[in-house]
């Protein structure tokens, strides 16, 4: 067990010094946020069935309680339909509050998105976001707004933190036999990338070529595929 939590570790670390490297390259500055603000955040995954349609993605936010124009959303999913034709992404994005209240253990927050569709994004789409519980959340857009692509039910989606990924993690790692197996297998495919032309890259270049090649692939396809 120890193992493993240490392997994970240093490949979480591996990736971080390349996002950092890539940041670095593009000349962007990394702001810290302020630390005299208590920012409130998630993250997690989203799913939903519509019909013959599946989505899947994940979502991350943040609010500054105090101020709400300091309060950010992103979502990036996939659209499949269930026999597997029609792949293609979206992204909600610029995301705008304009109330948060709570109802019991349960926090609603009110505002406008910018969802990509095919003929182009639709902006100041009405949204309402429940977290229910601090476990899960609902994401409701207005159904008109976005051509009822996403049906009438809301999307729904786990809130994570980084203590429950971990107990997800460790309960993974019991199964000691698959993971014997499924980290050596894992170690080969990164190795495996670390030829180009003949020579040996180091591991932070290959973060770094990994990272920027699934950035291109994750625009091509918003920009092209989105329906």
């Amino acid at each position: 067990m120890e193992n493993y939590r240490g392997f994970y570790k240093i490949l979480g670390a591996f990736i971080f010094v390349g996002a950092l490297l890539i940041v670095n390259e593009a000349n962007a500055q990394l702001l810290l946020p302020d630390p005299s603000v208590d920012y409130e955040y998630g993250y997690g995954p989203i799913a939903s069935i519509n019909n013959e349609w599946i989505l899947a993605g994940n979502f991350m936010g943040y609010g500054n309680p105090a101020n709400l124009s300091d309060s950010g959303f992103h979502s990036t999913f996939n659209m499949v339909m269930k026999n597997g034709s029609a792949p293609h992404m979206h992204q909600i994005s610029n995301a705008t509050l304009s109330d948060v209240k709570m109802e019991g253990n349960n926090t609603i927050m009110q505002g406008a998105v910018t969802v990509t569709m095919k003929d182009g994004p639709i902006l100041n789409v009405p949204t309402t976001w429940t977290i229910y519980n601090n476990n899960s959340i609902a994401i409701s857009m207005d159904p008109a707004k976005v051509n009822n692509h996403f049906g009438n039910t809301p999307i729904y989606g786990l809130e994570l933190d980084p203590d429950k990924e971990m107990r997800t993690m460790e309960a993974m790692m019991e199964d000691t036999k698959f993971m014997d197996k499924w980290i050596p297998l894992m170690m080969q495919n990164l190795m495996k990338g670390s030829e180009l032309n003949g020579k040996n890259m180091s591991m932070v270049q290959m973060a770094n070529d990994s990272m920027r090649n699934d950035s291109i692939e994750l625009i091509g396809n918003t920009s092209g595929n989105s329906n």
